[in-house]
């Protein structure tokens, strides 16, 4: 019995592999990544462009779009590491939402101030940050203000892949899209396939991003109010991109403040946390907790300590004048050391006053003693003495 049930299940085994490797062999076809996910998918492939329309582009159109073709051809999405390495993560983690900023070239007609203030000077150009969105949670959002935009100016507000040719607006090339201003139009990959999408945008108005990795869907804000899914099956690394074609500025939300959007604040969909793990630098006028300055505050009272102590005391000190009216204040030291003496004063003594008046006139009488006569003895012997001088 037991021959026959290892015969079974070796038999079983065998039939299983044959069928296995027939069905690979002979039932399989090429695999594809698709563009698009959903029943609702809006694009099968890559927009269709025909000659005709690439001829009724203006000629300035027409020459910045064949050539950031070409441009694209020689620099597809692959040709450079897009993906987020240990290090920048790393950096995500201490700074927060300040890891990310916006690049833009010298060459560019546009510059970028405290990471995410964009100031488009003119001509075409876009900017991107320096890193994509990430893929931890759910949903990545991001809002774009129009802080100063003329109406004649046409601002793009999507996503990217990198590399992504600076002088055009994103939604207008591959592996693109971008919601436009001028028309309220979303564009995907090309400038001909231009699609209804919301409302224009303009001066003060706020638009936001929104994307989901799992599935690859972006959608748009305006204002704070979400607007329908607009692509789905985007499955690149996506960099936050904005474009214009004149002057304009716009400042840009990545999570460092509050979102209009407020979904996206109740649910915290900012690209990082406000505050990374890496301690702020201490604030102004509380810098008495480090050890080298508390170590350097030491030793300068210690110093004036010393400095204090070998001070003279007040008691050594007189003035030679007692009155305080006087300009001419000296304080001298009453103990002054021996080589001092050599020094001589810098006002000379006052004169001595005379002893005794009585001194005096003996001295006087005295001198005169050759001159009295007999009388002037006499007078002078009885005359009392005033003892009381």
């Amino acid at each position: 019995m037991l021959n026959a049930y290892a015969w079974i299940f070796i038999t079983g085994i065998i039939i299983f592999f044959a069928l296995t490797v027939f069905l690979i062999c002979f039932t399989r076809s090429p695999i594809e990544l698709p563009l698009h996910t959903g029943t609702d998918a809006e694009f099968n492939d890559w927009p269709v462009e025909t000659d005709e329309l690439v001829a009724d582009l203006p000629e300035d159109a027409r020459l910045s779009y064949e050539r950031a073709k070409v441009w694209q051809e020689r620099h597809p999405p692959d040709s450079i590491p897009t993906d987020i390495t240990a290090p920048q993560f790393m950096s995500i983690q201490e700074k927060g939402v300040s890891a990310f900023e916006f690049e833009w070239e010298p060459e560019s007609h546009c510059f970028v101030a405290a990471r995410t203030e964009i100031q488009f000077v003119h001509g075409e150009c876009c900017v991107q940050t320096n890193l994509p969105l990430p893929r931890n949670q759910e949903v990545y959002y991001w809002e774009a203000k129009m802080f100063e935009k003329p109406d004649t100016t046409t601002v793009s507000v999507g996503v990217a892949t990198k590399p992504y040719p600076s002088w055009r607006l994103p939604g207008w090339n591959r592996y693109s899209v971008g919601y436009f201003s001028d028309n309220g139009c979303k564009y995907f990959s090309s400038p001909f396939n231009g699609k209804p999408y919301g409302l224009s945008f303009n001066h003060g108005d706020v638009i936001g991003v929104g994307y989901r990795h799992r599935t690859g869907t972006l959608f748009f804000t305006r204002n704070g109010r979400k607007l329908e899914d607009a692509y789905n099956g985007l499955r690149w690394n996506l960099f936050p991109t904005i474009g214009a074609n004149g002057p304009c500025q716009v400042h840009v939300n990545l999570g460092q403040a509050g979102f209009v959007f407020v979904e996206a604040n109740v649910k915290k969909w900012g690209l990082a946390p406000s505050q990374g793990t890496l301690a702020p630098p201490p604030a102004y006028g509380l810098e008495n907790d480090t050890i080298l300055l508390a170590a350097g505050n030491s030793s300068s009272s210690s110093s004036s300590t010393t400095t204090h102590n070998t001070a003279p005391p007040a008691d050594l000190i007189r003035l030679d004048e007692p009155s305080s009216d006087d300009p001419h204040l000296i304080a001298q030291p009453l103990n002054m050391p021996s080589s001092s003496s050599s020094h001589p004063p810098p006002y000379p003594p006052p004169p001595l006053p005379p002893k005794n008046s009585s001194v005096q006139s003996s001295s006087h009488a005295a001198a005169d003693d050759d001159n009295a006569t007999p009388d002037d003895h006499v007078r002078l012997q009885m005359e009392p003495t005033d003892h009381s001088m």
